[in-house]
């Protein structure tokens, strides 16, 4: 694997300090001022460096996050569900990075290494299979729900009120919630 840049050599708060700075939209030049000021002396080169590889990262989650948002919004999903299907979208983005070698490096892991990658690997399908199996609950719930209140509005139309006609309401239960014959 690569050795370590002079940036990721840096005491943690330092680090985290320029990566705050740059999500805040900060340039450069004006992060190499406040290290100069904190008595921390990096090169611009490796500094530009580091910042293009968090504008990176920054970039993968606009997208990702835009991505699900898209999704979640079209599905009607809950705040927990879309931040659940964020996140494993993110680490099986992130692994399918270490592994495509994406940096440029050869990929070569341990033993320990491929272990950790296989168990990472292992909880995305199980935390996906988990959002899934939640979603298919929520589904039939609400085709559930819908279709009692349309048999309900069903049974009302056929003993004289006709609030809306049985067809109408075979329509409805069909082509908008996919629902097929009475509900159970």
């Amino acid at each position: 694997m690569a050795r370590p840049s002079t940036i990721d050599q840096l005491p943690r708060d330092i680090r985290e300090l320029i990566g705050q700075l740059r999500m805040n939209g900060v340039a450069i030049d004006a992060i190499l001022n406040k290290l100069k000021e904190l008595d921390v002396e990096v090169s611009r080169s490796a500094l530009a460096r580091h910042t293009q590889r968090i504008d990176a990262i920054a970039e993968r989650v606009r997208e990702s996050r835009a991505a699900a948002d898209a999704i979640m919004d079209r599905l009607g999903a809950s705040n927990d569900n879309r931040q659940a299907r964020l996140n494993i979208e993110l680490m099986h983005a992130n692994l399918m990075s270490l592994l495509s070698g994406e940096d440029g490096d050869d990929i070569v892991l341990s033993a320990q290494e491929a272990m950790f990658l296989g168990r990472a690997l292992k909880d995305l399908a199980q935390a996906s299979k988990l959002d899934q199996d939640r979603e298919l609950k929520l589904r039939e719930q609400i085709q559930k729900d819908v279709g009692k209140k349309l048999d309900e509005l069903e049974q009302e139309g056929s003993q004289g009120s006709r609030r809306v006609d049985p067809e109408t309401l075979a329509i409805v239960r069909r082509d908008i919630y996919g629902i097929v014959g009475p509900a159970q």
